[in-house]
């Protein structure tokens, strides 16, 4: 917030940036977090919808990305969640990632609250879900949901308290917690939350009267329906693209047989005893698919908050969740079958999206045990936890012995260190229970302590400096005007979308399937659906190479531009170089060049609107004024895809397929104004949906005020 350390995505993951010089814990690697879509899908895309949004238009569609994709419906941008508007600001991300932890920490607190937790008990449990492992490693759209998971929570604990005392319920938490878990733009996290809050309800449920067991479900139900229908429009949207697009390895068997590997379960108590973020070779699979961590207080009280009386069922159902997720993460046996069990579960990577949930059980549960503590002290209890966790940590280092994992470094020490120094700390609370003044109040400190340091480590991976050259980028948009440029290096896929200027690549799912197709077909055989993440072939055809080979089709759908970095040894660019070096050679002319990037101009790319035997003059990529002498065809070199439509003159036009994966209409004679607009389709059911939700929400909430009130 104060500039001492950059947060800024461009600094690191556009590649128009030197001098990046790193914080105090050096770099990179350590990364500040583990998946780098915190700049190509949540601030390149979600700042292209904010800006959408802020103009007066919703964001549909995206121009800049590929030959054009769908914006909202992708996801990850999160183009419709209110928070996304913050990204317009300058340092716009940062505020954002600040805002979910503050709802997520005070929406904790009330649920905790509510579950009669002493206030210095919901305090520390509230914190320690604040600074989780999820909000510290990961930074992309997963973490949007995640606040979300104990709002809804805390609705259903409100309208369980209203049923039970015979009132009328209010489901507002609820309603506004599943729609903002669906806007935020993560689905597969939002789901799984959503089965935390399936077997939280049906267990609280258990707990009350035979008729007022029912009425409490039905509640909770019609509030989760009312919040699905307020979210109809960005779940529409998804469903409708989803058919039309490449999920990579969401598709087929998913991961139903992928798991953790166990020489790395240490990491859920100390979690930097591998280093920092990807510091360390040999465990890269660890950080490509952890998702967060517990740390040793937040276990230790865990697991004594299990055994306790009070809210019993709810206890024992939080302590099996964390056991099946873990197991499920792990690859447990028996426990791992359930994968292919749950619906949709195989689809999603369950052991990376699972951890919000067990976290907020295990913050729930320690909660309730710092209240208990306070309450009673049991110091038989607690060293019974803290050597049941000292006994966990000392047997997952039997799976790191036989795969050789040895951690080496400064961070990987310190972590180790600290994760001793906290369950030293336990442990002396533990046995001197009697003689300490206030163990709850030790024992939260310790918590809070541990939570907060944790999370600081990859905050101070962030650099301290850089250049970044926007050079290039102002010459793209002053030079590319309807065209396209495509990018080996600099500029990263969809910062395209994020600076304004139209990119064919792309790093994102989904991905339209057809564009996909085409490429792999006329541009780039060896590209695997998702460009410059992997190849088919590592040693085979580079970008480059299929660049030069193919100048001719990248020139036919657009493309104006290619942007490669101002360094050209790489081997990967050895065939560019030779091309280059020739003479003479009319395919690519370098027209701009500084410390970031080279600019070169292919030959005669194609326009973005044609029509044979007219005058067409864009006013944008949606509306054209065109002039014809004859009836003739307007070729728009746009991704055909349903929900596009046409009208010309104001009346509605058919638009046709051109070629493969274009876009074309039939014209008159004579003036005409052209106009294009996306909408997906059955969009006016979504609103409908969204308009009576809405209009429910609003009843419900006055009801329950005047409820209140006359109580």
């Amino acid at each position: 917030m104060f500039g001492i350390l950059i947060s800024d995505p461009v600094a690191l993951y556009t590649g128009i940036a030197t001098n990046v010089l790193p914080g105090p814990f050096g770099g990179f690697p350590p990364m500040p977090t583990i998946d780098p879509n915190i700049a190509f899908t949540s601030h390149a895309l979600g700042y292209r919808a904010a800006l959408d949004v802020l103009s007066g238009h919703l964001p549909w569609w995206n121009h800049y990305e590929g030959v054009g994709a769908p914006l909202a419906g992708e996801m990850q941008a999160a183009a419709l969640s209110p928070l996304n508007v913050l990204l317009a600001l300058p340092n716009g991300q940062l505020y954002m990632h600040l805002s979910l932890q503050i709802i997520a920490g005070l929406s904790t607190l009330a649920l905790l609250r509510k579950l009669g937790c002493a206030l210095l008990a919901a305090l520390a449990g509230a914190l320690a879900f604040e600074f989780n492992g999820t909000f510290a490693w990961l930074a992309n759209a997963i973490v949007n949901p995640v606040p979300f998971l104990p709002m809804v929570l805390l609705g259903v604990e409100n309208l369980r308290e209203r049923v039970a005392e015979g009132r009328r319920g209010n489901a507002a938490w609820i309603v506004v917690g599943i729609a903002a878990s669906l806007y935020a733009g993560f689905p597969e996290v939002a789901y799984l939350n959503g089965l935390l809050i399936v077997v939280w309800t049906l267990v609280r449920a258990a707990s009350l009267p035979g008729a007022q067991r029912l009425r409490f479900v039905m509640h909770v139900a019609v509030g989760g329906l009312v919040g699905l229908a307020i979210s109809a429009p960005v779940v529409l949207a998804f469903f409708d693209y989803l058919p039309l697009s490449e999920t990579g390895g969401h598709a087929g068997d998913g991961f139903a047989t992928v798991y953790m590997q166990r020489s790395t379960v240490l990491g859920t108590w100390m979690p930097y005893a591998f280093g920092g973020i990807f510091q360390l070779p040999g465990i890269e699979g660890f950080w490509g698919a952890i998702g967060g961590y517990a740390g040793i207080a937040l276990s230790v009280l865990a697991v004594y908050g299990m055994f306790g009386t009070r809210l019993r069922g709810l206890r024992i159902a939080l302590a099996i969740w964390v056991v099946v997720t873990l197991g499920m993460t792990y690859g447990v046996p028996g426990i791992h079958k359930l994968v292919r069990v749950i619906p949709g579960l195989k689809y999603a990577a369950f052991f990376r999206y699972f951890p919000p949930s067990w976290e907020l059980a295990l913050c729930v549960l320690s909660a309730l045990a710092l209240t208990d503590i306070g309450l009673q002290p049991r110091p038989v209890r607690l060293k019974l936890a803290v050597v049941a966790t000292a006994l966990a940590c000392l047997l997952s280092l039997i799976p790191m012995i036989q795969h050789n994992v040895v951690p080496t470094g400064m961070i990987a020490h310190g972590g180790a260190a600290f994760g001793l120094a906290i369950l030293f700390a336990l442990a002396v609370i533990a046995w001197r229970t009697e003689a300490i003044r206030s163990p709850a109040a030790a024992l939260a400190a310790v918590l809070i302590v541990e939570s907060v340091v944790n999370f600081l480590v990859p905050t101070l991976s962030h650099p301290r400096h850089s250049t970044v050259h926007l050079a290039g980028v102002r010459y793209l948009q002053d030079n590319l005007g309807l065209n396209r440029f495509a990018t080996f290096g600099p500029i990263a896929p969809n910062y395209g979308s994020y600076f304004g200027i139209a990119s064919i690549n792309y790093n994102d799912l989904p991905a339209p399937t057809d564009w996909t197709r085409y490429i792999n077909a006329h541009l780039d055989s060896n590209q695997e659906p998702i460009p410059g993440v992997s190849r088919h072939d590592p040693n085979g055809p580079s970008a480059a190479d299929s660049l030069v080979a193919n100048i001719s089709a990248y020139a036919r759908i657009g493309v104006r531009y290619a942007v490669v970095p101002d360094n050209l040894d790489a081997p990967r660019f050895e065939k560019l170089r030779g091309y280059l070096a020739s003479a003479p050679n009319p395919g690519l002319k370098q027209v701009y060049r500084d410390e970031a990037m080279r600019i070169l101009e292919l030959p005669a790319p194609a326009p973005y609107f044609s029509a044979p035997g007219c005058t067409v003059k864009p006013r944008d990529r949606d509306a054209a004024h065109v002039q014809c002498d004859a009836p003739s065809t307007l070729s728009r070199l746009e991704l055909f895809m349903p929900g596009w439509r046409a009208t010309i003159n104001g009346s509605d036009a058919p638009i046709a397929r051109s070629g493969e994966i274009f876009q074309e209409i039939a014209l008159p004679a004579g003036s005409s104004d052209i106009q294009f607009r996306f909408l997906p389709i059955h969009m006016k059911w979504a609103y409908l949906a969204l308009l009576l939700g809405c209009l429910v929400f609003v009843f419900d909430v006055v009801r329950g005020f005047r409820g209140a009130k006359a109580r």
